[in-house]
């Protein structure tokens, strides 16, 4: 019983105490409401606009400046003379619950007027910008009036003293600056009878139309003072360059100067209308076209004194070029002629040789033709410098066509002289090699050895017919050559390779005798070696065989004595 009572007693204590602590919390957090409300009802008195109300109050208002005014006037008056007394009164009614410690109802309370008080301050901070653009409005009105007025007379007495200058456009532009000026009278009536709000409105849209207009009477006033004097000097001095160029017998690809001058000062009349319909950016734009396309027909003009120029330098050397070329290909279709009696010219370069002819007389009559317009004063020198190039490079191919051709009929007789030199180095290398087959003293020669010698006997016979036949086909001799000799290094090749089977077949066999009583196999391998020896002239086959079995009775005997050939073969060169 005692526990429980003791328990029950620490709860009510810590009750209690939660209680007391609570209290102090939401206390603390009144006193805060209450600070920041008394500092934002101290600055309501103190940015008061009481002072700015009366002095707006002493001036003359009407229109929708005095409706809007006087309402906001009225909540001026209803937030501070009723609002504000009422909200410091509730203040001090909710302190004073707060020191009681009623902090649950003054909480409550103060966070209601803390709102009610931003509220109203937001109000208050308003209504004092809206009095301040007002007061500010109403003394610089008239100043900006004024500025306006003087402003307007400046660009009036601008514009009548440049009356000639702008041309057509000026009267657009007069028009353009009274319909801004007939509103000054409406501007100046609400400033004097007090609608400031309407009066700064019009007078700022006023100065940003006169501002435009200002900008938009220079911009016609610089283009059209130049536009008396920008193309005069050119088209005077392309005027003059025509006649230049009809001296100079220079004559032009279409559109000719006195076109495209035409058409230029129809352009120029057009940048006249565009000034008076005050357009300007679309000036400006054919203005620009304008001057690529006198800049153009001063490229051309240009590009034809200097083709003129480049013609007269290059009409001689390319007339001698015209001259070398045709005695080069007369001289060439001549060798030719007399080389085709003795050597087979290729048909390609008959054809080539042909062809350079024609091309050569064409690119001379062409020649001839322009030479005559020029003489005739009705050549464009532009397109003749382009014909002279054309044919310069034709000329060039044509020449390098004749050198190729020239330089392989050099090769024709250095060519047969080789095929020549050839069938004599060849005719006694293949009779060298059928005396080293007669020293053999052999029963026989295999028939693939026959064969491959009689082909390359052939082969030499018809080497040698290539060569004593007219005219000679130099190409034809090259082939040839090249197969024979290449057939005839296969033939020694052979020929060394039967010479060492024989060789050394003979030697096995003679070595063979110290086992053929012993070992039959020896004796059987002997006789059928000697066999392809003497009666099948196999000499490869005779030699592997016999070596097989002397392999079997002695290891590395056939080694040793092959060795010893090739050695003795190596000392004898």
């Amino acid at each position: 019983m005692l526990v429980v009572i003791i328990i029950v007693s620490i709860l009510i204590v810590l009750v209690i105490l939660a209680i007391v602590v609570g209290l102090f919390y939401f206390r603390k957090q009144n006193n805060d409401l209450i600070d920041q409300i008394t500092a934002r009802l101290d600055q309501f008195r103190q940015n008061n606009v009481d002072e700015m109300i009366d002095q707006i109050s002493d001036t003359k208002l009407s229109g929708e400046t005095l409706a809007d005014f006087t309402q906001d006037k009225e909540k001026y008056v209803a937030i501070t003379k009723e609002q504000l007394p009422k909200m410091e009164s509730q203040l001090i009614d909710y302190s004073e619950k707060n020191l009681n410690f009623q902090v649950g109802s003054a909480h409550h309370a103060l966070k209601q007027l803390a709102q009610q008080s931003l509220n109203q301050q937001e109000v208050l901070e308003h209504l004092r910008n809206t009095f301040s653009n007002l007061f500010d409005h109403i003394q610089k009105n008239q100043t900006a009036l004024e500025h306006i007025e003087a402003k307007s007379q400046k660009l009036q007495n601008k514009l009548q003293t440049n009356m000639v200058h702008y041309q057509e456009a000026y009267a657009p532009l007069q028009n353009q600056l009274d319909e801004i000026t007939k509103r000054l009278p409406t501007i100046k009536e609400l400033v004097v009878t007090g609608d400031a709000l309407k009066a700064h409105k019009l007078l700022e849209e006023t100065q940003v139309q006169l501002s435009k207009f200002q900008t938009e009477s220079e911009q016609v006033l610089q283009r059209s003072t130049g536009l008396e004097t920008d193309f005069k000097a050119e088209l005077k001095e392309l005027v003059s360059a025509e006649q230049k160029l009809n001296v100079a017998g220079i004559n032009m690809e279409d559109p000719q100067i006195d076109v495209e001058l035409t058409e230029i000062k129809q352009q120029i009349k057009q940048l006249k209308d565009l000034l008076a319909l005050l357009q300007i950016n679309q000036f400006d734009q054919l203005k620009m076209t304008i001057n690529e396309r006198i800049d153009y027909l001063y490229e051309r003009i240009a590009q034809e004194w200097r083709a003129q120029k480049k013609v007269q330098n290059a009409q001689l050397v390319l007339a001698d070029f015209i001259q070398h070329a045709q005695r080069q290909n007369r001289l060439l279709l001549q060798n030719i002629n007399r080389l085709g009696q003795h050597y087979i010219i290729k048909q390609e370069d008959q054809d080539v040789a042909i062809s350079c002819q024609q091309k050569i007389q064409q690119i001379s009559q062409n020649y001839q033709n322009l030479v005559k317009s020029i003489k005739q004063r009705q050549a464009i020198y532009s397109k003749v410098w382009q014909e002279f190039q054309q044919a310069s490079q034709q000329l060039t191919e044509i020449e390098h066509q004749q050198q190729k051709i020239a330089a392989s009929f050099d090769g024709l007789r250095q060519g047969e002289n080789v095929g020549q030199d050839n069938l004599q180095q060849i005719s006694q290398q293949l009779r060298q090699l059928k005396h080293q087959i007669e020293v053999m003293r052999l029963p026989g020669l295999p028939s693939k050895y026959q064969d491959n010698y009689q082909m390359v006997h052939d082969e030499v016979d018809k080497l040698a017919e290539l060569l004593a036949d007219k005219p000679v086909n130099v190409e034809e001799v090259t082939k040839q050559m090249f197969v024979t000799q290449e057939d005839l290094n296969n033939l020694k090749q052979q020929t060394k390779k039967l010479w060492d089977d024989v060789q050394i077949a003979s030697r096995l066999l003679q070595y063979s005798n110290r086992y053929v009583e012993e070992y039959p196999a020896v004796k059987q391998a002997a006789n059928k070696s000697q066999n392809l020896y003497d009666q099948k002239f196999n000499y490869q086959q005779a030699r592997e065989v016999i070596s097989q079995a002397l392999e079997q009775v002695e290891p590395g005997a056939v080694k040793r004595i092959s060795e010893l050939y090739y050695a003795e073969s190596e000392s004898q060169k």
